[in-house]
């Protein structure tokens, strides 16, 4: 009697399971999205900072009606609009909804960084139970890194131009740069320098990439060096020295560079956009090592000096590649730089 029971309870079972797997079966075919990013269908875009992103969503129904469907952003917030539900009619009976919106309204000022969005669509036939799908695409706002090699001459040197446009990789001797106005001269971040012993005093003996005006930290720039010491006075550049104030170090009236430079914790052909050069780790800011390694350098430009609040950044990393050393020398480095500055 007891087998009986059992029997009975395992055929109603098996009799269930035949009637969700048969439920299963007939549920409507699942939902579909069509995504346009700035007009091509996919699932992620790199952009520039500031460039337009037009999002083109399709929400279809593969068979019934669309019941609901969202859109929230990596903040997880909806979107304007969403979510829309049966209630609104604006999906009352519609098997296709279509929507748009610019990425940019919906963007953190600053950008530079990867932004998702996140698509769901509901749909149901009738009664049966409701299908659903989801969709992520990304954004990443970013800039491609400017990528080249450069030499640098050191002050003595004839064949090589000692400063250096780091966002171009532009490179200039001092008779160029004597000869520029200070809104050119903003626009060149680092010299090369090799102190000797009898020039400077040991503190900057070691070779060094300077920026061209302002100090970070104990860090010493060409201009104030370059005023420090009588010896110097060929390699002075006049249209820096209207621009000094009284002190210990140079400061620009007009807004200066201010560099850091550290070692990097990947290999330069890792990094390909912007927002792949973060901080890197601490070296000892008085030497600024130059020979075999990889550094990240970030510069601040401050735009209305003296408030530190107020400034825009670059960054930057360079392998040196050779370095021939001494006043007549040079370094050649690979470099891979932000086109721009940024906020």
């Amino acid at each position: 009697m007891r087998t009986r029971n059992y029997l009975l309870i395992i055929c109603l079972f098996l009799t269930f399971c035949q009637g969700c797997v048969k439920e299963l079966h007939e549920l409507p075919p699942r939902p579909s999205l069509v995504v346009k990013l700035n007009g091509v269908e996919k699932d992620s875009i790199i952009v520039s900072p500031g460039e337009e992103v037009k999002i083109d969503i399709d929400f279809i129904a593969n068979k019934g009606f669309i019941q609901e469907l969202y859109v929230k952003d990596n903040a997880g917030t909806y979107l304007k609009g969403f979510p829309l539900t049966m209630d609104s009619t604006e999906l009352h009976n519609k098997s296709q909804y279509s929507y748009s919106f610019r990425a940019n309204d919906y963007l953190p000022e600053e950008g530079s960084h990867y932004q998702t969005y996140n698509f769901q669509v509901v749909c149901k036939d009738n009664n049966q139970p409701k299908q659903l799908i989801n969709k992520t695409i990304t954004i990443l706002v970013a800039d491609e890194l400017k990528s080249y090699t450069v030499t640098l001459g050191a002050q003595g040197n004839t064949e090589h131009g000692h400063f250096l446009k780091l966002s171009t990789g532009e490179v200039f001797t001092l008779a160029q740069v004597q000869q520029m106005s200070m809104e050119e001269l903003m626009e060149i971040e680092l010299c090369y320098f090799y102190g000797e012993e009898d020039e400077v005093e040991t503190y900057y003996r070691e070779q060094r990439l300077y920026p061209l005006l302002g100090t970070h930290n104990t860090s010493a720039s060409w201009g104030f060096i370059m005023n420090q010491y009588d010896i110097m006075a060929p390699y002075r550049i006049p249209t820096l020295n209207a621009a000094i104030t009284e002190g210990s170090y140079a400061q620009n009236k007009l807004g200066f560079i201010q560099a850091s430079i550290s070692a990097s914790q990947t290999y330069i052909d890792v990094y390909k956009y912007t927002t792949d050069i973060t901080y890197g780790v601490s070296i000892t800011e008085s030497t600024h090592p130059t020979w075999e390694g990889i550094y990240v350098i970030n510069l601040q430009r401050f735009s209305q000096w003296p408030d530190r609040n107020l400034y825009d950044t670059n960054k930057a990393v360079f392998r040196v590649k050779e370095l021939v050393p001494g006043k007549d020398g040079y370094i050649t480095l690979e470099v891979k730089a932000s086109p721009k500055y940024l906020y």
